[in-house]
């Protein structure tokens, strides 16, 4: 089984099952939440796409 990562600002899920959020640290003192969608197949799509903004 090989995983495949996507990455934006918002995803969607979609499945039959998800698991209990579970809060995760991210960099510095960042939180972020953690759950995994089980499914047949689980889908997942970006809503909105990540943005870059350039400080000068």
């Amino acid at each position: 089984m090989s995983s495949q990562r996507i990455e934006g600002e918002k995803i969607r899920c979609v499945g039959r099952k998800i698991s209990k959020p579970r809060l995760i640290h991210q960099t510095g003192k960042r939180r972020a939440v953690e759950i995994f969608v089980e499914g047949r197949p689980a889908k997942a799509e970006v809503v909105k796409a990540w943005r870059v903004i350039k400080q000068y």
